[in-house]
């Protein structure tokens, strides 16, 4: 049969093209990383996994601004340019962050917004896939050349009915990656849930193998009993691995601003840790926790007060720092070596005894 003679239907979907393997290397462009040393390319759709209280929020608004005024982002060289935030989940509580993180780098509001580059925020929730054609019109017509897309969270815009549905997930996914098509061609950050019970080693998104099938890199965040946030990867990485980069939180008192009864807010944010700092924080975590093993040793069934006064955990008037002792007790129990019984009393496990043993 004459393939010329053969007449085709063009009424529908495009036809798929057919090219050369020579034309295909000629027209190769590597991936442009916007984050040196990380796996996060122009285009590309990347989760940020971690359970809530483990800084999602905190450590991407410091990448927001570091995008947008083009600075080192834990030590590593970024590309500039503007931003856009999909501040669904908490509007209220994103922009008390952003205050927080523009104060600690010395940054005016408005510094957020040049010719240049601009930090752009939608708060509230809204349908993607519907809006998605007016929301390119309106940059464009802002001429913002979108470096990254920050959606807070998968959750908040999820507009199914089962977050575990492969079909459901999947076809998410796909909405969530169609904002690469906004002007730039920006990396869409998705700030995800784990799935239940999920560990430091195991976090993944909510959605299962549909979700993580879709997108391109899914990297992770777990807050220690250090306090130390960690950044890594799990499930899935396009692109060589990289070694933990660790931040720390800060809070900060708002310059100018005060609640209804006059008092200053606080904040918080993330500061980047070089390795030499982090080890140094991890070791004294390592002091802290012998300090209350031998505690509960020598004061079994005592207080979580009285324990903070037996590790020497008091303020600048004497009174014992409870919330310390609590913090340190509960992540003794993460580990298998302290427990409470049936009233709320903390004691040793047996693994908890055999190590204060070994201490004293």
């Amino acid at each position: 049969m004459n393939l010329a003679t053969v007449q085709f239907d063009d009424s529908g979907p495009p036809r798929p093209e057919i090219v050369s393997a020579f034309m295909l290397l000629k027209n190769f462009k590597p991936i442009e990383t916007i984050i040196d040393g990380l796996p996060v390319g122009r285009g590309a759709i990347v989760a940020i996994t971690g359970p809530t209280g483990h800084a999602k929020t905190t450590v991407c608004t410091l990448l927001e601004v570091s995008l947008l005024k083009g600075l080192p982002f834990a030590g590593r060289e970024v590309t500039q340019g503007s931003v856009l935030v999909l501040a669904g989940e908490n509007p209220h509580d994103y922009t008390m962050h952003l205050a927080g993180q523009a104060q600690e780098l010395g940054l005016y509001p408005a510094e957020l917004a040049r010719p240049d580059a601009e930090l752009l925020v939608v708060p509230g929730t809204f349908a993607i896939d519907y809006e998605l054609d007016y929301l390119s019109t309106k940059l464009k017509q802002l001429r913002a050349n979108l470096v990254a897309v920050f959606v807070d969270t998968s959750a908040a815009f999820f507009n199914g009915t089962e977050e575990n549905g492969n079909v459901e997930m999947r076809r998410h996914a796909s909405m969530l990656r169609d904002l690469a098509s906004l002007p730039g061609n920006p990396t869409v950050f998705v700030l995800c849930h784990p799935t239940k019970n999920a560990q430091r080693d195991n976090l993944l998104p909510r959605g299962g193998g549909a979700f993580l099938a879709e997108i391109d890199c899914n990297l992770t965040l777990w807050k220690e009993e250090s306090g130390i946030v960690s950044l890594h990867w799990a499930g899935k990485i396009r692109g060589p691995s990289f070694d933990p980069v660790r931040f720390e939180l800060a809070p900060v008192t708002l310059e100018g601003h005060v609640d209804c009864r006059g008092k200053p807010i606080t904040s918080v944010v993330a500061r980047y840790l070089p390795d030499d700092r982090a080890e140094q924080l991890h070791a004294k975590a390592i002091d802290d926790d012998d300090t209350m093993l031998i505690a509960m040793q020598r004061k079994p069934g005592g207080s979580v007060r009285d324990l903070a006064t037996a590790c020497g955990w008091t303020n600048g008037v004497g009174k014992p720092m409870h919330a310390r002792a609590d913090r340190k007790l509960k992540g003794l129990a993460a580990l298998g070596l302290a427990e409470q019984d049936r009233k709320g009393t903390w004691r040793l496990t047996k693994n908890g005894k055999t190590e204060a043993d070994r201490l004293r």
